[in-house]
Parts: structure tokens; C-alpha cells; sequence
């Protein structure tokens, strides 16, 4: 080459240098300026998929555009549908950096030959790119996809590409990767595919509507065909392994979606935060709780449904974490004819007399009453209402535990109506009633009663506070995760505020321990048993308390059973709303909830609460409930909680000179000399006139009896108004609302009146 050639030859080196440099430079500053969408690599039109807390799957939501994407699949040596998808789309998938040079030529060359498109040069990197972002098919397209797939070679490695792509690739109608493709075709994970599945599949997404197998089967066994001389001819398989592949039969056996616990599934979802939706979530929920509770509740509306009763409802709740582990919302999910699809555990209904337990606990915090104070029920009248119980009869004298035992209605009210409508309701919405919406005017004394609707599972979960020593805490559907309903503040003047101190992150203390294990003495005391070995005369039932329930004209059954470890709760009724004399908590919904504690504790050892070492015993008197005094002849022994049940003495047995009178058929006993309030009489209505004012609305208050001092003392709803001499009156002004008057003496005898102010 003479020197002319040479100089030729170096300018053209200088030239190509300076263009490769000037590329390699522009390449540089477009990946510096176009860097790779990472975020996009998490973005899938992904179903969500709940399960049960084995994992075990439950449900499945399709994803946005209803598509069928389940983006779980991870490669695993020896996965078939990977070799299958490489031998398939891209031979040299694990030695080209992203683009295939040798495919390209080979394309180009063939497309020119023909003056058509035969062959394309895609690779599994290019097909990832197409996939994460759909453009026109043009020249500036593939352009694109060139250069962001070997972006993706230095962002991802091989195995993830690959990964990628199966949880992407189109599989034909709504089925979006290969997790679902294998579902729905085999019935099976992806990672169990046989070699003729695995090849199969790996056919599909090149035309996947062309290839379907369950509507176009011999196009799909000859794409599948092809797939596996690939395979033998690039070394993955022998030539025996293709033969044995090819003989197999194309059986498509179409997978079902789970449909498992219907009900707490559609819960779910519901209140699924939005961040959960578009994969795997695992629920509290046990399979074998939830087989339990079905399997009861099935089994009493079996026996129920020819006296007019079709529905019913179950919930069980781990009571040291708050979870839901079985829900059940009606007997049948497929029975359109009585609602089934209706979520009777979250369904608002009438409450009965499950709220009454939480009166007697904050009755027994404020010191107001101890399981054997001796209550009053009797007829009364507040304002125009007469309440009246659920028998229609009234006991007199009955202590505060057989009143709620019983569910005796007046002596409730007359402890609410002590503590007061507001701060009751308050109290039922720290425990997580958040149906009760509307003022504490509006519910009045009858809130307690039932006169208000719950949740199935709001209650059951208010009842787990007794079971954890009086803490609530929100319900939890999901394992590892926060509670959905946020905690509520704990009042700052609550007597158990005041005595002690607990962290506002493990929840909302509504009750010491002493009252709520007070209430789960009485729940669960000795004399339950009978009606527990008359249910189940054939098993010992471990021990547990409950509380039954039934709403106004026998619309609702209710009953709420725990112990240390589950709160089970039951609601039967009928959908509609309907009434039904059979809708009686103890015979219709008590029957479920035992069959299941039966079940969770076949041996009968169930385990109980631990009593909390601020209570304390006392002697009482039996006829007055109060401390028993040197002349109560009989006493019986009380627990009380040490620093708020009060010491008031028995007013039946003081000092004073007694007489002899007849407590009863056959029984004579010594009394004090009664101090009576003679005027107001018990259970008077007064009504004001606005256009009256000053001492033309007073009315005069009298009593009768002991005064040592010569000095009666006179409260008015708590309030000291003043102090007289017997026989003599004290004026007091009318106001507005229901009335608590006091006479007492200081020898700590007392009567007390209620009266209503229109």
C-alpha cells in the first residue's frame, strides 16, 4: 500500500474512532438523561389474593381492567416452563447483553429477502420492555425498546428478566402471567407444570387468543410441538423426554377461584387499606375455627328454619391479639331466596340485653355497687316510660349479681341512671359501638335496655375486654398488621384513669381488671353451670362466661361467651327484620356458642381468668348488701375492689331501737326503726309551667325517723341541699329531668326516692 493508502487508511480509522467515541458518549449522556424507570418494574395489573393464616388461599379480587395477574412466580432450577420460555422466544437469552446482534441480522437479512416481516429480533429484555410500556409498533418504537432493554441487562439480572417476563407475559383471555395461566389451564402452580404443560403454556404468548388450548386445541399442540423440538435441539431435554411429552394428551382442567369464607373475604376487602390491594395478603382468619363456627351455626339454623328462623351470624375473636379468626355471616352464602350474601356479623340489629354487663362494670369502678349490694326491682316510671322485664314479673330485694344474671331491668337502669346517659354512652363508644351515633338525649336510660342497634362484631370485641382485664382493642384482620380502627382516648377523669396509668398504645382501658373480672365471676359463676351440662349433658363444657340477649319484640337472639383465650359471638335472627317468639337469646343463640367452646376444648379444660389482686373480701349484710354492722345477724362474704367500692354501713341494722315485724311467711328478724322520706312520693311526676317562676315551683320535702342529732340531711342527685328537723320541710326548686332525693342521719340510716321534672 503505497503512502497515499495509508493515509487514506488512517484518516478512516481517526474518523470511525472519533464516531464509535462520539456514540459511545452520546449513549453515556442518553442513559444519564433517560435513566431506567425502576419504579415500573413493581407495577403489575395484579389480583389481590387473600388467605387464611396458614396461607391457604381464601379469595381472589381481579386486578385493574379485571385482569387474572398473580406476579409470584419465582425461578426455581429445574422449572420446566423456564427452559420451555427461553428455548421458545430467546436461544441466547443468557449471552446477549439485552439485544441479540445475530438475530437481528438474521431478521433483517429475511424481511429484506421476502419484502415482508418473516422474523422478528425480539428478546425476552426487549419483550419485558414492551410489556412494562406499550408503544405503536414502529421503527422509533424498536429504537426505544433496544436501548431501554439493555438498560434493563445492567439494572436486573438474568434470572430476574426472566422473571419478569413469566409474570407478565399474556396467556390468553384475562390471564396475565404465568402463576394464573397455570392455575387456570392445570389447576396447579406454575412450578408444577409437567414438561408437555410447561411447553404448552410457553407457546402461548406469542399470539395468545390464535393459541388458546380450550378453544383452539390443535393450533396449541402444534405450537407446542414446536416448543419442544427447540428444546430437544437446543440440548434441554433428550430426544426420549420430546417423544413422551408429545404422546401426552392436551387436558385442559380449568382451575376455580377460591372461594372460601365468603363473608369475612368481602369484609376484608372492604376495609382493606388501598396500599394492600395488588397482592398476597395473609388473614387472621384459622380454617379450623372458621370449619367450627359453620359447621354450629348450620347446625341450630338446621333446627330453627321450620319455626320461621333463617338466619344467623357467628364471630370468634383471639382475645390476647384481637384478631378475627372465624367469621361466618349467614348459614348459607348461595341462598338468594333469605339474603345469605347478607353479612349478618357486621349487619346493624337491636341489642337486647348484651349492654347491660358494661353498666355493672362501671357501676362496680365507681364504687356504686358490689356483686352482692342489694338492688330495688320494682315498678317504676321514667317520664312516660314503664319498663318493665323480659317475664314480665319483679323480685323485690335482689343483689347486683343475680340482677345480672337474671338481666333484671330495672336495677340496671337505676345504676345507669346513677352513672348517666352520657357518660355511659361514651363508655360504649371507647368500646368500639360505633353505631351509636346519635346523642346521649336521644338513646336516654333505654341505650342500656337494647333501645340502640350493634354489630355483631363490634360487641364481641367489646366483650374481649373483659377477657383482657378490661383493655379494648381494635380487631385485627390481617396478620402483621395494624389494627384497621384506630384506638380511642381513654377520658382523663374515668375513676380507673385515676387509679391507674396504662400506655394509650395497647388500647383503651375501660374497666379495671378487678370490675371486669368481677363480671366474668358473675358470667361464669357455679350457678351457669346447669344450664351449660343441660345443653351438653354428655361433655363437660369448660368454664366460660356469657350473656344472652334478645331485642325489643323478639327480632334478635344474641349471646357473647369468653374465656381467657376466645370470644365467641352469635347473632340469630332473620334478615328481613321479621319477629319470631323462638328468637330468644338463651334458646336460639346460647346453643351455637357452646357447641363451639365444646369444640375449641373437647376435654373440657379450658383455662380462666386470674383474679387481680385489688380485691378484697368483706362480711355484708345478707338482707342489705351494705357492710354488716354488730346487729346483722346474717352476713355472707363480698369481694370488693380496694379503693373504690364504698363502706357505707348497713342502713337495716344500725343502733337504734329496733322493733319486731315480719319480713315474711314463717320468718320474724329485729329492724331499726325505718327513716322514711314521707313527701315526694316515690315515682312522682311533676310538670313545670315557664310561665311560673320562683317559690310557686318548689316543693316541699318531708321525712320520717331517727334523726340522733336531731338533724336530717337531704341530697339531691348527689348534691347536699340542706339539713332539717324531722317533721319539719326543706324547699327545693324544680328543674327539668329525673331526680335522685336522700334523707340521711348520722347514724348513716337513709331512704331515697327517684321523681321526674317535665
Amino acid at each position: 500500500m503505497g503512502p497515499r493508502g495509508k493515509k487514506i487508511r488512517g484518516r478512516a480509522s481517526l474518523w470511525l474512532g472519533a464516531g464509535f467515541s462520539a456514540l459511545c458518549l452520546f449513549l453515556v449522556a442518553l442513559n444519564a438523561g433517560c435513566p431506567f424507570p425502576r419504579s415500573a418494574l413493581d407495577e403489575f395489573p395484579a389480583a389481590t389474593i387473600l388467605t387464611d393464616r396458614e396461607g391457604a388461599p381464601l379469595r381472589l379480587k381481579l386486578g385493574p381492567g379485571d385482569m387474572d395477574n398473580v406476579p409470584l412466580y419465582r425461578w426455581q432450577p429445574g422449572d420446566w416452563i423456564a427452559q420451555a420460555v427461553i428455548a421458545a422466544e430467546d436461544q441466547r437469552f443468557y449471552r446477549h447483553p439485552g439485544v441479540d446482534p445475530l438475530a437481528l441480522l438474521r431478521a433483517v437479512g429475511q424481511n429484506l429477502l421476502h419484502f415482508r416481516r418473516v422474523s422478528g429480533a425480539s428478546t425476552l429484555s426487549t419483550q419485558v420492555i414492551r410489556l412494562l410500556q406499550p408503544r405503536p409498533r414502529t421503527l422509533r418504537t424498536k429504537l426505544i425498546e433496544a436501548f431501554r432493554a439493555v438498560q434493563l441487562e445492567r439494572v436486573l439480572t438474568k434470572r430476574e428478566i426472566l422473571e419478569q417476563y413469566l409474570n407478565r407475559a399474556p396467556f390468553g383471555s384475562n390471564i396475565i402471567g404465568i402463576e394464573a395461566a397455570a392455575r387456570r389451564y392445570f389447576s396447579k402452580s406454575a412450578r408444577d407444570l409437567s414438561l408437555a404443560e410447561a411447553a404448552l403454556l410457553a407457546g402461548l404468548p406469542q399470539a395468545p387468543s390464535r393459541y388458546r388450548p380450550d378453544r383452539h386445541p390443535a393450533r396449541a399442540r402444534r405450537r407446542r410441538a414446536y416448543v419442544l423440538d427447540r428444546m430437544a435441539a437446543l440440548g434441554m431435554i433428550t430426544g426420549t423426554q420430546r417423544a413422551r411429552a408429545l404422546g401426552r394428551p392436551c387436558v385442559i382442567r380449568p382451575g376455580a377461584y377460591p372461594f372460601c369464607a365468603p363473608h369475612f373475604a368481602q369484609f376484608v376487602f372492604d376495609h382493606m387499606p388501598r396500599s394492600m390491594e395488588g397482592r398476597q395478603v395473609r388473614t387472621t382468619l384459622d380454617p379450623d375455627l372458621q370449619a367450627l363456627a359453620e359447621t354450629a351455626l348450620r347446625r341450630q339454623c338446621t333446627y330453627l328454619d321450620p319455626q320461621g328462623i333463617r338466619g344467623g351470624a357467628v364471630v370468634i375473636l383471639d382475645v390476647k391479639t384481637s384478631a378475627i379468626r372465624a367469621m361466618v355471616g349467614s348459614p348459607d352464602y348461595f341462598d338468594v331466596r333469605y339474603q345469605g350474601q347478607v353479612n349478618g356479623a357486621t349487619a346493624s340489629r337491636g341489642a337486647g340485653s348484651t349492654l347491660k354487663p358494661f353498666v355493672y362494670a362501671a357501676a362496680f369502678d365507681r364504687g356504686l355497687a358490689t356483686p352482692l349490694t342489694v338492688l330495688r326491682d320494682e315498678p317504676a316510671l321514667y317520664r312516660d316510660y314503664r319498663p318493665a322485664n323480659f317475664n314480665r314479673d319483679f323480685r323485690g330485694d335482689v343483689t347486683a349479681r343475680d340482677a345480672l344474671i337474671l338481666s333484671l331491668n330495672l336495677p340496671v337502669l337505676a345504676l345507669a341512671e346513677r352513672i348517666g346517659a352520657e357518660r355511659l354512652q361514651g363508655l360504649f363508644r371507647r368500646a368500639g359501638l360505633r353505631t351509636l351515633t346519635r346523642s346521649a338525649d336521644h338513646y336516654g336510660l333505654g341505650l342500656v335496655l337494647g333501645q340502640a342497634e350493634v354489630k355483631l362484631l363490634d360487641l364481641a370485641n367489646a366483650y374481649a375486654a373483659f377477657a383482657r382485664g378490661g383493655l379494648w382493642r381494635p380487631w385485627r384482620m390481617c396478620e402483621d398488621s395494624a389494627p384497621v380502627v384506630p384506638p380511642l382516648r381513654r377520658r382523663k377523669d374515668s375513676p380507673v384513669a385515676k387509679r391507674r396509668s396504662y400506655s394509650e398504645s395497647e388500647g383503651t382501658q375501660l374497666f379495671s381488671p378487678e370490675a371486669s373480672w368481677l363480671i366474668a365471676d358473675i358470667l361464669g359463676g357455679d350457678e351457669r353451670a346447669g344450664e351449660l351440662s343441660g345443653h351438653v349433658a354428655d361433655a363437660k363444657m369448660p368454664r366460660l362466661a356469657w350473656k344472652t340477649g334478645t331485642s325489643s319484640a323478639c327480632r334478635d337472639a344474641w349471646t357473647v361467651a369468653f374465656n381467657p383465650d376466645y370470644v365467641v359471638g352469635v347473632w340469630i335472627g332473620n334478615p328481613s327484620g321479621r319477629a319470631n317468639e323462638a328468637l330468644v337469646g338463651v334458646e336460639a343463640a346460647a346453643p351455637v356458642a357452646w357447641d363451639i367452646f365444646r369444640g375449641l376444648y373437647p376435654r373440657g379444660d379450658g383455662p380462666w381468668l386470674a383474679r387481680p389482686e385489688g380485691l378484697r373480701r368483706r362480711t355484708v349484710c345478707a338482707d342489705s348488701g351494705c357492710p354488716a354492722g354488730p346487729n346483722c345477724e346474717h352476713g355472707i362474704e363480698d369481694w370488693y375492689i380496694a379503693g373504690a367500692s364504698l363502706f357505707s354501713p348497713c342502713p337495716l341494722h344500725g343502733t337504734s331501737p329496733t322493733v319486731e315485724v315480719v319480713a315474711g311467711p314463717g320468718r320474724r328478724r329485729d329492724a331499726p326503726e325505718a327513716l322514711r322520706i314521707t313527701s315526694p312520693a316515690a315515682g312522682t311526676v311533676y310538670r313545670m309551667l315557664d310561665h311560673w317562676a320562683g317559690e310557686r315551683q318548689q316543693i316541699a320535702l318531708q321525712a320520717g325517723g331517727p334523726a340522733p342529732d336531731g338533724v336530717l340531711h337531704w341530697f339531691v342527685d348527689d348534691r347536699y341541699l340542706g339539713r332539717m328537723t324531722p317533721g319539719s320541710s326543706l324547699f327545693w326548686s324544680l328543674s327539668r329531668g329525673t331526680h335522685h332525693l336522700v334523707c340521711c342521719n348520722t347514724r348513716g340510716q337513709s331512704d331515697r326516692v327517684r321523681i321526674v321534672v317535665e
